[in-house]
């Protein structure tokens, strides 16, 4: 996300454009000088075309949508035929009366040319001849010309839809329930990278098979009338296949769905180790993850090479069954007594042609194009009819001046039907109200509710005033820290000022090299959780309204920021306004004017500090420490992407991408220049298999063409030695031996053709087997390779990388690599087989035409280069621009609630729709190029066999006319296969930059994991730091400023300091996250010398934020399998998570959200029982939690590591009061190191200033 200006950008030139030269495609010159020059980047791309603008596509579309009844796939479908109706009638009807007559005549044509030099037939003289020619080529140039703006018209509208199709999507996004919101991160990439992407030919391809039906129709008629009722059996054999053809669409479209479910299961996975890579690096469970996600890649790839081979076996079996048609209406002419006349022959050979194309390419590719469709309409509906919140959920007042909350009778069920919140009735006044209670009450729902962000089932909510809120989990987007501040307000300098002073960000902004201006990254992940609250914080301060909800904004800062916030913020700068809190901290319910405590669910009371302190103190505990797991679990409603969100990355955050602050895209990517360097093409094929699997696809498919060109050789053949056996007949000389040999030879000839039309078949087949393999294992072991590689790079890497970035890659630019990239290849071998073949055939009728055949290759070749530097640098672009879209879909649904509550939903669609505008634009210039490089080939083509006709025609030859009729079919074969093997061969280039991008990641540098591996090491857990400092490579500023301390073994040590002051450094060093100066030394072993993998292994950690994986419980305790299932139970049962767990194998869901924050982090502290490391490492684990939580984990954590030595990063005091020492960190350096007692003694150390603060002294 990224809300910059809107960059003027100059009209596309198709705007102004006139017929002529939308015709010719003279508005792309522009575009082709611009890539001939310089290359094409960012700034050159245009506005939108007016029609694939898409706020104006997103609103017809979502008119549309809301106008039907039903919400099934066929509506949604018939919505987007309503969005380009006329246009589509218009085309649709362009091919049945332009292209149909065309194709109709064409064999006709053909036929009476070659009769022309026929010896014994003379119905055609020569000024007919040429008439007869006239009319060939000019039906030829003309379906050119008309085929350029049919197919660049339809590939427009394609995009159109595709278009208006992501921005309801996102629209749609904006509306979900938070609870609808727990599986769609994953689902929404998918969605909107490849679904999409099955709507690309699907309207071309079905005008154009209805046109071929009728064509066929008309086709079997004309050769019904030229060799009778042996018609029957071949068409027979054309329509026999139809059912098969229907079979395989229906098989493309099972293996389509099961592709995409393992799409996004590897897609949510890798977005899991992106977001939790910290986590995963210290628990050393990388192995676990790139095994994983090649389990799910191989399964993926498996469904999809299953996919591949039906659709091109239905491809196979069309291809090869008009020629099997075509040898069966032969044999059945033969075998009635009959001989055919070449004019009958060449009509016949052009009509199976003609359904050649509607049986080979049409119908299988038709049949699997809408099966594919149907699969990606059921998804789009199944997502667009996700749970909605409701506008009528909360009824806001505005009539009255005093803001006031009432609420009567409410309550919040979840889809299983279990209670969460249950019979709320409240009223809140102006002033602090703070809402209190166990985790897992329901006091983040409360929130919720009051912001119709979850539906109610029952009761009223009445709000009167406009609110403002600041959610538990902080949600920050890609941008500056201001425009995360000021969201969707206008910049008021002086209250800006106010509230970055009240929200305690003054010291963070003059640590930052560029202030507020500094770039964030994904969530923040640059940002310590204190200042990712504190930001999140001060975004709902800066909006002006009457009501503050703020949601435990205070347990993740450190004790005198969580003082100054409150005092600053919360009691003077919002103290005019009604605030509703929500904290578990019970020293603060005294200065509140109402306290509302939930457990369970309900009120349990409501009242003021004095009625609070009358209670009983039993009732009392009762009130703050029961809780309710499984109402946690329900509330927990999104997910919890917050792995690698320690408590003090901050030390980073200055230095991570401040590179790039005059950067205007946070988005934008380091794009690569000129031609795809060889090194990736060697890459690719050197992961297929290499040498030995492309020598044996070439052989399979060279022995696949000679086939296929020795059956239209035979053709040729077949026709002369008719023309011959007439000759006899007509002389009446049917005695003579050398009609007898003829008539043998006849026969010898036929049987051969059966030989090699079957022959044809097996080879055909066994080359789409092969071809496959290669595409799919290169797909998978770059896949692999990648994933290696980025699991296990440095962490700056992850620092200096938008994980939407990364995701762009390893879905849209895989999945090209994947499909298209395998089909474009694939088409390629075709091409060129066919091309060589056809040659071959042509140049045996005259070796004359190899001198024009070479000189048309040659300007071919020519054109490519012309068009290749443009397109390459488009299609990178494409890429490019693509990521800021996914980013942004992403980081909307992490922060559905506060988007909303910012009311800011219109700010983001337009926001979003600028993103998918450029993208859009960047798209229209690819098709735009590449389909006026596809026309201009196809004139070419077509002035090659305007050059063979006339050959024929001005130079009296002396060919038979078998051979002439051969030479010219053969040339219009050469037209389509040698326009689409340029173009093809050309796109292959353009989809390598899709590996280029991929392969680029090829470069990461990783981790060494060199070292030694030292037994039972280490045994007694002494630490020493000597002089350690610890920058990073960003701007070389320090963090770490020669930090000298030792830990004694089985010590247990805190460490204390303000936001930014190195806490979190400690630890990364620990852990050798990032290299360092010094030595850290742990029973006087320097670390830097031990294997990393052994270093981490040794040393368990419980983080603040807890992680679970997808998976099971036991894969999120022992993904290894080293334990036994005895000690995993003694472990849960440790935490008190025994009862509460049926079996190990149970299912834990993304980000774990089927469990609770107390859980998850009691499943985090198992897994550092069952490690039973002698050092252990607690990132203020339990600042989140309530007291019965906490209690329970500082008992185990003593109970458990008492001869352990023990780190804890901690922000509240009181947990660390009782330590052996305390290390006080101040802007990277050690101020103190001693007992706390000792350091609480002297009034002047830091740390009594903190105690103090903290109100423990």
């Amino acid at each position: 996300m990224d809300v910059s200006e809107t960059r003027e950008r100059k009209p596309n030139p198709i705007e102004n454009s006139n017929v002529f030269s939308r015709l010719f495609f003279c508005f792309t010159c522009g575009i082709f000088r611009q890539g001939l020059r310089k290359g094409v980047n960012e700034d050159n791309i245009y506005k939108p075309i007016k029609e694939c603008d898409a706020t104006f596509l997103g609103n017809e579309l979502e008119k549309e949508w809301d106008l039907q009844k039903e919400k099934t796939p066929l509506r949604f479908f018939r919505c987007l035929l309503k969005l380009c109706g006329k246009r589509y009638v218009f085309l649709g009807l362009s091919v049945l009366i332009i292209d149909t007559p065309i194709v109709l005549v064409r064999p006709i044509l053909q036929g009476k040319i070659v009769s022309y030099f026929s010896k014994d037939e003379n119905s055609v003289n020569e000024n007919e001849v040429v008439y007869y020619a006239g009319l060939l080529l000019s039906s030829t140039f003309i379906r050119t010309i008309f085929y350029g703006f049919y197919c660049f018209a339809f590939e427009t509208m394609t995009l159109k839809l595709k278009m208006a199709i992501s921005t309801l999507l996102y629209r749609k996004s904006l509306k979900l329930n938070s609870f609808a919101t727990s599986h769609q991160s994953s689902k929404t990439v998918t969605l909107i990278t490849k679904d999409v992407d099955m709507l690309d030919d699907v309207f071309y391809v079905m005008p154009s098979l209805i046109s071929g039906v009728l064509q066929s129709a008309i086709m079997g008629y004309i050769v019904y009338k030229n060799v009778g009722i042996s018609t029957f059996p071949g068409v027979a054999a054309l329509i026999a296949v139809v059912p098969l053809h229907v079979l395989l669409g229906k098989k493309v479209g099972t293996f389509r769905k099961r592709t995409a479910k393992e799409t996004e299961s590897r897609v949510r996975i890798t977005q899991e180790i992106l977001t939790a890579v910290r986590i995963i690096k210290m628990y050393t469970w990388e192995l676990f993850f790139s095994r994983s996600v090649e389990a799910l890649r191989k399964r993926e790839i498996r469904n999809l090479r299953f996919l591949f081979y039906i659709k091109e076996s239905a491809y196979v079996i069309g291809h090869l069954n008009s020629k099997l048609a075509l040898y069966i209406s032969i044999m059945t002419y033969i075998a009635l007594g009959n001989y055919i006349t070449a004019e009958k022959a060449f009509i016949v050979v052009g009509c199976f042609g003609t359904l050649s194309v509607v049986f080979t390419i049409l119908m299988p590719w038709g049949i699997a194009k809408v099966s594919e469709m149907r699969t990606a309409m059921k998804r789009f509906t199944a997502f667009l009819n996700s749970e909605e919140i409701s506008k009528s959920c909360v009824n806001t007042i505005g009539e009255k001046q005093e803001p006031n909350i009432s609420v009567k009778d409410a309550e919040v069920k979840c889809n299983d039907g279990t209670v969460i919140l249950n019979e709320i009735t409240l009223s809140i006044k102006s002033g602090l109200t703070l809402f209190t209670g166990p985790i897992g009450s329901g006091k983040s729902t409360f929130l919720k509710l009051l912001l119709g962000d979850v539906n109610k089932n029952d009761g009223i909510v009445e709000i009167t005033g406009n609110m403002s809120y600041a959610s538990q989990e902080p949600w920050l987007f890609p941008g500056t820290v201001r425009q995360n501040i000021i969201f969707n307000e206008g910049f008021d300098q002086k209250r800006y000022e106010i509230v970055v002073k009240v929200c305690a960000l003054q010291k963070d902004f003059q640590d930052l090299s560029n202030g507020d201006k500094t770039y964030l990254t994904d969530r923040g992940l640059n940002l310590s959780r204190g200042q990712k609250t504190r930001i999140n914080l001060a975004r709902a301060v800066y909006k002006r309204a009457d009501i503050y909800l703020l949601d435990d904004c205070l347990s993740a800062v450190d004790p005198h920021v969580a003082k100054h916030i409150f005092n600053e913020c919360i009691k003077g700068f919002l103290k005019d306004k009604m605030c509703v809190l929500v904290t578990h901290q019970e020293h603060l319910l005294k200065e509140a004017d109402d306290i509302i405590a939930l457990n369970k669910g309900s009120i349990s009371f409501h009242g003021s500090y004095d009625n609070l302190k009358n209670l009983n103190k039993e009732y009392f505990e009762a009130l703050i420490k029961e809780g309710n797991e499984k109402i946690e679990q329900l509330e927990k409603n999104k997910i919890e992407e917050v792995a690698n969100e320690f408590d003090d990355v901050d030390e980073t955050s200055k230095l991570l991408l401040d590179v790039n602050v005059s950067t205007r895209n946070i988005y934008q990517e380091v794009a690569e220049e000129g031609s795809v360097s060889k090194k990736v093409y060697l890459e690719y094929f050197k992961s297929g298999g290499g040498i030995k699997m492309i020598l044996l696809v070439l052989a399979v498919a060279i022995a696949a063409q000679i086939a296929t060109s020795w059956s239209e050789y035979f053709v040729s053949f077949w026709v002369d030695m008719e023309q011959e056996l007439s000759g006899f007949k007509y002389n009446q000389t049917t005695n003579s031996t050398e009609f007898k040999n003829l008539e043998e030879a006849h026969d010898s000839i036929m049987v051969q053709y059966s030989l090699v039309i079957f022959g044809a078949i097996a080879l055909t087949f066994l080359k789409v087997f092969v071809f496959y393999i290669l595409t799919c294992k290169a797909s998978v072991n770059i896949h692999n390779a990648i994933l290696k590689k980025i699991i296990n790079a440095v962490m700056t890497f992850f620092d200096a990388n938008l994980s939407g970035n990364i995701i762009n890659r390893l879905s849209r630019d895989l999945g090209i690599l994947d499909e298209q990239l395998a089909s474009t290849i694939c088409e390629i071998l075709s091409a060129s087989m066919t091309l060589f073949g056809v040659l071959f055939v042509i140049s045996s009728v005259n070796t004359v035409f190899l001198i024009p055949s070479i000189f048309f290759m040659g300007i071919l070749y020519f054109i490519r280069r012309l068009y290749l530097p443009t397109a390459r640098s488009i299609r990178r672009l494409e890429g490019a621009t693509r990521s800021p879209v996914i980013g942004q879909f992403s980081a909307t649904l992490d922060g559905l609630t506060t988007i909303r509550a910012s009311d800011a939903e219109s700010l983001l669609t337009k926001e979003f729709e600028k993103h998918l505008d450029v993208y859009n634009s960047a798209v229209h210039m690819h098709l735009s190029t590449t389909r006026s490089f596809s026309f201009y080939v196809n004139i070419v083509c077509d002035l090659y066999v305007a050059l063979i006709i006339l050959t024929f025609l001005i130079f009296s030859t002396g060919t038979l006319a078998g051979k002439v009729g051969l030479a010219i079919s053969q040339a219009f074969t050469l037209i389509g296969w040698l326009q689409w093997g340029v173009r093809e061969w050309a796109e292959f280039e353009n989809k390598m930059t899709s590996a280029e991008r991929v392969l680029e990641y090829n470069k990461i540098e990783e981790e060494d994991k060199s070292g030694n591996k030292i037994n039972n090491w280490p045994h007694s857990g002494n630490i020493i730091y000597s002089n350690v400092s610890l920058c990073y490579s960003a701007t070389g500023e320090k963090v770490l400023k020669d930090v000298n301390f030792t830990i004694n073994s089985k010590n247990k040590i805190g460490i204390v300091g303000r936001t930014g002051a190195g806490k979190t450094s400690i630890i990364s060093t620990l852990f050798r996250l990032y290299e360092f100066e010094g030595m850290v030394s742990i029973d006087d072993i320097d670390t830097k010398n031990v294997s990393v993998e052994l270093l981490r292994s040794k040393i368990s950690i419980i983080p603040q934020d807890p992680v679970l994986f997808s998976g099971t419980i036991r894969s999120n305790l022992d993904p290894y399998d080293e334990y036994t299932d005895k000690q995993l139970w003694s472990a849960l049962e440790e935490v008190e998570l025994k009862h509460s767990i049926e079996s190990l194998e149970d299912e834990i869901s993304e980000g774990g959200y089927n469990f609770s924050v107390g859980q998850k982090q009691l499943i985090c502290l198992a897994r550092a029982i069952i490690r039973n490391n002698i050092i252990l490492v607690l990132d203020e684990a339990t600042a989140n939690m309530d007291s019965q939580t906490d209690a329970l984990i500082q008992k185990t954590i003593k109970r458990n590591f008492v001869d352990c030595t023990v780190i804890t990063i901690a922000h509240r005091i009181n947990t660390i009061i009782d330590s052996d020492k305390v290390l006080v960190m101040d802007s990277g350096r050690v101020v103190e190191y001693d007992n706390p007692q000792v350091l609480l003694a002297d009034r002047d150390s830091t740390f009594y200033k903190m105690a103090h603060d903290a109100g423990l002294v």
